[in-house]
């Protein structure tokens, strides 16, 4: 007891000596959970990303959360997922009840995802990384990746790290001294460290060549790779030429590390690196910064020239000589940004533009609301819905000579409730087939998940047509709602990118999505669940419109003879749609089925009353009789 008191009165001594900086570092240890200090509290989000909140892992079936980690990769079409993806694996949290190495599975995952600069920070936060070799080999993989070799091969000459990685991966740990020595020049060690490999049973003859390269000249170079961080590294140190494919289907990791790589500016030409960075912004692994680089810039006003002045009357000079042509003045910018709207034809495409143009925008209608085309109203309404600013799209349908389809009212009702006048009932009422109702419904049932008032209209759930449940996807939804059940948030978060990997928002299946957002809204990501439910919505908009009622409503026509195609009325568009010269072209299955390209949406494509002032510009008829002279 004597000895216990002595130690007491020690350690109280001591804490009334520490300094205020000592007093808050224990303060925050004392108050963090036991289990938050390990590799589980490591948090690093990449830029723009908020944290979730440190329980995220609690509740989560350590099974399941293996099976998730292993199987997620970047390939998340929803712009919402990629982002609520990588907040749950990049943010810190207590560690899961279940076996240790779930830890290593989360951070191979985050090499796997990207940004390559964020897996990075989220190793250098690990306390005592060098004790895991496990661990420390994903660090060096996603210092290589991230550009930063000096730290990469520093961890590689950390004590104890030959002789665990001296049995099982001696091959592949070969390979990685061999690309240290190449990048710090040294190549007779790396040479050796290759031939190490080989005599081990390494069969692929990628990095010996690659060594090679790096080290001079070579008549066959090798083809670039990315797919680990010392591939990447003597890919780039070698300067290898990029594949064309990248800017298409490159692995978002991949591009964040040659977006970020220390020469890329010099070795990559322009319109290329643009193509890169778009495809990395589609992806959700360009930075804010980088993203700000792919704006249209707004072009300054053109000023007109004043005429000569009389210097002694002060009026302007009579010239006689005929003025010179003026070259036509450029579109307005609204005009040009409800094009690139309509142009992008893929949910992440149209999703980024949104976010490119949203502040100018916001500006524009606030200080200048006049130069927006009448025409552009509704595009512009559409990308304001896609970046979510209910303000700004109200702003802009009350301007718009068009309403806005009654899913993208269905939308406007999500983001504000207060806005909505039974949309989903108006939604299903303005279905004219059974294929438009069924997918009404459809909308009906995402819109409920995510939380909008029934208001009687859940009799709509039992009609007929509903749409059976796809075979492939019933334990994934079982094990989504197990896990909501449980509330653990982060499991939640990584399963429904798991069920909607590799799906096009507008192809999704409509009862996952639901049950996503379902599950989204019972474990406290409310607005996560909006934002899924709302892209799922736009993008099906873009590919099955949802024709409004008031723009569907034909005029009376005096007979019921169908027109000539040579007086079919253009689009009412702002691009000219020189691709469909008639109707009947437009009619076919292939142009229905692809994403309208217009400015405007088909639902407010050339009204039939219209057509009549095409008759104007048609030749006289020849008269049948020749007047007296």
């Amino acid at each position: 007891m004597m000895i216990r008191n002595l130690l007491l009165t020690s350690a109280l001594f001591c804490s009334m000596a520490a300094s205020p900086v000592l007093a808050q570092s224990i303060s925050t240890i004392e108050s963090a959970p036991l289990q938050e200090v390990g590799p589980w509290g490591a948090a690093a989000l990449p830029l723009g990303l908020e944290r979730l909140d440190s329980g995220l892992w609690q509740g989560a079936d350590p099974i399941t959360l293996a099976l998730a980690f292993d199987r997620i990769g970047p390939d998340l079409r929803f712009p919402s997922l990629q982002r609520l993806v990588r907040q749950a694996v990049f943010s810190g949290g207590s560690a899961p009840v279940g076996d240790p190495d779930l830890a290593r599975a989360r951070f191979l995952a985050a090499n796997r995802l990207g940004p390559s600069e964020a897996a990075m920070r989220l190793f250098q936060t690990v306390p005592r990384l060098t004790a895991d070799p496990a661990l420390t080999n994903l660090a060096i993989d996603a210092a290589f990746r991230a550009g930063r070799t000096d730290e990469a091969c520093g961890w590689v000459a950390a004590p104890g790290l030959d002789e665990a990685n001296g049995t099982s991966s001696s091959s592949s740990w070969m390979e990685t001294r061999a690309t240290c020595y190449a990048l710090n020049g040294e190549a007779a060690a790396a040479n050796l460290s290759v031939d190490l490999a080989r005599s081990k049973g390494q069969t692929d003859t990628w990095v010996g060549r690659a060594v090679a390269a790096v080290s001079g000249p070579v008549t066959n170079p090798p083809p670039f790779r990315a797919d680990s961080g010392r591939a990447l590294a003597l890919s780039m140190k070698a300067q290898l030429k990029l594949p064309k494919a990248l800017s298409s289907n490159g692995d978002p990791s991949a591009l964040s590390s040659i977006l970020n790589w220390p020469d890329f500016e010099t070795r990559v030409p322009r319109n290329e690196a643009i193509l890169l960075l778009r495809r990395a912004a589609q992806t959700g692994v360009a930075s804010p910064t980088q993203e700000a680089l792919l704006r249209v810039p707004v072009p300054a006003p053109v000023a007109l020239p004043t005429p000569a002045m009389d210097a002694d009357l002060g009026q302007p000079v009579d010239v006689t000589v005929a003025p010179l042509p003026q070259p036509a003045p450029p579109p307005p910018i609204a005009e040009t940004w409800a094009k690139t709207i309509g142009q992008a034809n893929s949910a992440q495409g149209r999703a980024l533009e949104a976010r490119l143009l949203i502040e100018e925008l916001r500006s524009l209608v606030d200080t200048a609301p006049d130069q927006i085309p009448p025409l552009a109203m509704q595009s512009l309404a559409e990308a304001a819905l896609w970046a979510g600013d209910v303000r700004l799209a109200k702003a802009l349908e009350i301007r718009s000579p068009f309403p806005l389809s009654p899913r993208q009212r269905l939308v406007l009702a999500l983001l504000d409730p207060v806005a909505g006048d039974r949309p989903v009932e108006r939604h299903i009422e303005a279905a004219i087939n059974p294929s438009a109702q069924r997918q009404a419904i459809r909308d009906a049932l995402i819109a409920w998940s995510a939380g909008m008032p029934t208001s009687g209209g859940l009799a709509t759930l039992i009609q007929p047509g509903l749409p059976d449940i796809k075979g492939g996807q019933a334990g994934m939804r079982t094990a989504l709602s197990f896990a909501a059940e449980r509330g653990s948030k982060g499991e939640v978060a990584l399963l429904v990118g798991l069920a909607l990997q590799g799906q096009e928002p507008a192809s999704a299946d409509a009862e996952t999505v639901a049950i996503a957002v379902r599950a989204l809204r019972r474990v406290g990501l409310s607005t996560q669940a909006i934002d899924l439910a709302r892209e799922y919505m736009l993008a099906l908009d873009m590919v099955a419109p949802s024709r409004p009622v008031a723009a569907t409503a034909p005029a009376p026509q005096p007979t019921a003879t169908k027109p000539s195609p040579a007086q079919t009325t253009p689009s009412t568009g702002l691009r000219a749609n020189t691709s469909m010269p008639n109707q009947a072209k437009a009619k076919s299955p292939a142009m229905a089925a692809k994403p309208s390209q217009a400015v405007l949406p088909p639902s407010t494509r050339a009204p039939a009353p219209k057509a009549a002032p095409m008759s104007k510009t048609k030749a006289p008829s020849k008269p049948s009789w020749t007047p007296p002279k």
